[in-house]
């Protein structure tokens, strides 16, 4: 099945790879793209390393997003030719799943009303594609019925089964906060909200549900990128309020806590580890902090940041040494023998170190100045990754405030 002609691009590959001096650290960075509407890697945990080494990223432009490949050594740009974006990308043979709608100009009429603080319903004639990169043609797989139960969130890693999430909140009188304000916040984690994960198998159409929620909602859904049964959420709380992430099978069993949580223990920012019988994820122990009920954000908090790891279990398998106060999201590289860190309000940088499971000591140092402004519970929209050879830390930044992110490289040389 062919696309319709608007899901084609043919905007013209904007590539000016310039280098500059980082002015506090001192290294050398390179720009790696120069789009006049920006560029960005996705959230810090979304898989992106093609089988040839190659990264895929999205460019901004003004008739919608599309895809870019990019080559962290070269700092060549491939501009891919189709509109698609990612439901899941399996790393280890380039198959790209996404959705797409049967009309696409509804869909973006549904985002600029939602945007505006409407509340449209949502378009019809769902359909489920994929695509192998970084050479393949989109493939339709299948059409979806109009009657889901839920917003398609992730799909299984063969690609078998979609994970549906169901969530009834008003962000309307209960907005996401954007500032220091205590109340805003408290008011935010208020909202009345409940919440329930399916699974529809895509062979016969059969749906399921696997979870329901009461007073809270589950979110970060992410499916392991090895065992095709098992999904990984979070549940939205106050992260040091409770447990706050959980793993799942396709069939609603053996539901139980990553790194049981004690009231106080703050277990967040959860990612999958470079060998997935690991989950990783942030730690801070407020279990003293006085400030426990009213402060709920993990980059202000004045605990110390720890990088953990625990099993599928849920057992806590690597606990770091204190690394700072301020580090809010921690990845790893392709092999986990690299960790990088995203710092804070005041704190601006993209960070790297070795890491040893044998050992608890943590050597970030800051690789990269961050010049984007910081937003409370939003961050900067820096998403750092590793490239496929461990020699580049791959990052978002805008040098110009009032212009858009751009992707920067900087030498990992630890």
């Amino acid at each position: 099945m062919a696309l319709p002609e608007n899901d084609t691009l043919e905007d013209p590959i904007i590539n000016r790879v310039r280098t500059f001096v980082d002015e506090q650290t001192g290294r050398t960075i390179r720009q790696l793209t120069d789009f006049p509407n920006g560029a960005h890697l996705g959230y810090f945990r979304t898989f992106r390393q093609l089988p040839d080494g190659r990264m895929l990223a999205w460019a901004r432009r003004e008739n919608g997003r599309g895809a870019i490949i990019i080559d962290p050594d070269s700092g060549d740009i491939e501009l891919l030719p189709h509109r698609f974006s990612t439901l899941k990308l399996r790393e280890a043979d380039g198959r790209n799943w996404y959705i797409r709608y049967k009309d696409p100009d509804a869909w973006r009429k549904w985002r600029e009303e939602r945007k505006k603080g409407n509340k449209p319903e949502l378009p019809k004639g769902q359909q489920l594609w994929q695509i192998d990169l970084p050479n393949g043609a989109p493939e339709l797989v299948a059409d979806l019925p109009d009657d889901l139960p839920g917003d398609v969130d992730d799909i299984t890693i063969d690609g078998a089964h979609l994970i549906l999430r169901h969530t009834e909140q008003d962000l309307t009188e209960y907005p996401i906060p954007t500032t220091k304000d205590v109340e805003a916040i408290n008011h935010y984690f208020r909202r009345p909200r409940r919440g329930e994960l399916f699974v529809y198998r895509i062979a016969d159409g059969k749906c399921w549900s696997i979870l329901q929620t009461e007073d809270i909602s589950p979110l970060h859904i992410d499916t392991s990128p090895r065992d095709p049964e098992l999904i990984r959420y979070a549940l939205d709380m106050p992260d040091a309020h409770g447990q706050r992430v959980w793993s799942i099978r396709l069939d609603g069993s053996d539901r139980h806590p990553i790194r049981k949580q004690e009231f106080g223990e703050m277990i967040t920012h959860e990612f999958w580890w470079s060998n997935p019988d690991y989950i990783g994820f942030t730690y801070q122990d407020r279990r003293n902090d006085p400030t426990l009920l009213t402060h709920h954000w993990a980059e202000y908090s004045f605990a110390l940041t720890r990088l953990g790891i625990a099993n599928l279990a849920g057992e806590q398998v690597y606990l770091s040494d204190p690394i700072n106060s301020y580090h809010s999201h921690l990845y790893r590289s392709n092999d986990g023998t690299l960790v990088s860190g995203e710092g804070t309000e005041g704190h601006s940088f993209v960070y790297a170190a070795r890491f040893d499971m044998a050992n608890p000591q943590i050597a970030m140092k800051p690789l990269a100045t961050i010049h984007t402004e910081y937003v409370p519970f939003r961050g900067q929209g820096v998403d750092c990754n590793f490239s496929a050879n461990d020699k580049w830390l791959i990052y978002a930044d805008k040098l110009d405030p009032e212009g858009p992110h751009q992707l920067f490289a900087v030498e990992i040389d630890l």
